[in-house]
């Protein structure tokens, strides 16, 4: 649904073209050429992954760190469980087939969890 509201916007942005004496409406091909490939999914998907290992790298004591660790001890509804963010980006590195993602986000793998970043922008799973 994500892709189909950002190619709305696109159209609009980019508005029709004239050919001659009749308008028409960018197809998607021309609207990838023009945007050169980038999907707007998978730029959400790698900046949560940046996200995740930004805050584990933060101090035991930061604020964002303990709101993302931190379990809330209140009854659970009889219906299915929400799916959490942590179980969001999980799910996009097992997609991904990153092993032992938790050691390459920590401060001596920074390297290694950049290149995870910059590869789910273009991994063709996800």
């Amino acid at each position: 649904m994500l892709r189909i509201f950002e190619r709305q916007i696109l159209r609009k942005i980019y508005r029709p073209i004239e050919e001659g004496d009749i308008w028409r409406i960018r197809n998607s091909e021309e609207l990838n050429r023009t945007i050169s490939g980038e999907d707007i999914v998978k730029f959400i998907q790698a900046q949560r992954i940046r996200w995740l290992g930004h805050v584990k790298r933060m101090e035991e004591g930061a604020m964002p760190r303990k709101v993302m660790e931190g379990r809330l001890f209140v009854g659970r509804r009889k219906e299915r469980p929400r799916l959490r963010w942590m179980d969001d980006v999980v799910a996009d590195l097992r997609a991904m087939r990153i092993k032992q993602w938790m050691e390459k986000m920590q401060e001596r793998e920074r390297e290694k969890w950049r290149l995870i970043v910059e590869e789910a922008k273009t991994h063709p799973g996800m």
